[in-house]
């Protein structure tokens, strides 16, 4: 099975653990969103004048040039960067790039309020206009989210971590006060993203779901039914399986995230492949 990991974090000295960690499980590539984990504690990059930082990706750069059919990258963009459109340009330009990620709406309660208030339509606009698919991650937001996805339909828009907050972020982020209830309210939020099935260039990144619905992680049988209801929501073509075994909030090793979804016989043979490998390969347009 040819197995792709959409979301994978790592720095400065990681690309050969990544291979070595890849081979032993069987995963074909990874998608690395460059986190300088450990002693460096951060993303690389520099402050601008204005006070936005922009990321930059010097370890991704290099491994997706020594082994371009095993690391690709997606880059990370502040919509308040004076040069955000020229830097997606040229991103759609860069082999190593395959797409652009926003998280502020989803960390921030400012750009929250942005995201809904449509200031975010320049970026969506210059991502589709440099053909790469954007990773969006607003899970307060997501009548927005679909209304930006109907005004750039030629966009593919990719939908992170079940589109939902967990309760432990919840607590964690400033601005967003309100822990729900535990497990049976973030069903009932859940609702709300398999509504977002009905717009057909979103797809959903299914990341963080024993956090994110507090069930317990591997191995898993408690969350097969939310994914087999997402699955027959979006289509196994439109729901893509990333680990972020780096930043992992529940426990497990890269492995165990793994194999708990290998293993969920609620799926079909084909379908587990789409969510484990085709269809990020799909949006991404990366070839096996």
């Amino acid at each position: 099975m040819d197995i792709v990991d959409a979301q994978f974090h790592y720095g400065p000295g990681g690309i050969d653990q990544a291979l070595a960690m890849m081979d032993a499980l069987g995963i074909a590539s990874a998608v690395i969103d460059e986190f300088w984990i450990g002693e460096w504690n951060g993303y690389p990059g520099y402050r601008l004048p204005n006070g936005v930082f922009r990321v930059t990706q010097p370890t991704i750069e290099l491994a997706a040039i020594l082994h371009p059919t095993r690391f690709t990258s997606l880059l990370r963009v502040d919509r308040r960067d004076p040069e955000v459109s020229s830097l997606i340009r040229l991103a759609g330009q860069a082999p190593h790039v395959k797409a652009i990620r926003i998280i502020g709406p989803g960390m921030e309660k400012p750009e929250g309020d942005a995201f809904v208030a449509g200031d975010y339509a320049e970026l969506f606009a210059a991502t589709e206009r440099a053909g790469l698919p954007l990773f969006v991650f607003a899970p307060r937001q997501l009548e927005a989210i679909a209304r930006y996805a109907r005004e750039f339909p030629g966009l593919r828009v990719i939908v992170d971590h079940c589109g939902m907050l967990s309760n432990g972020m919840r607590r964690f982020l400033a601005g967003y006060e309100g822990v729900s209830g535990g497990p049976d309210a973030q069903l009932a939020d859940f609702e709300q993203v398999l509504r977002l099935a009905d717009v057909p260039n979103i797809a959903l990144k299914w990341v963080h779901a024993a956090s994110v619905f507090e069930l317990p992680p591997y191995p898993g049988e408690k969350v097969w039914p939310i994914l087999r209801r997402a699955v027959d929501a979006f289509g196994a073509e439109r729901v893509m399986w990333g680990s972020d075994a780096s930043v992992v909030h529940t426990g497990e090793c890269w492995g165990e995230i793994l194999f708990s979804l290998r293993a969920n016989t609620e799926l079909s043979e084909a379908e587990t492949a789409a969510v484990l490998g085709g269809s990020i390969r799909k949006w991404l347009d990366w070839p096996a």
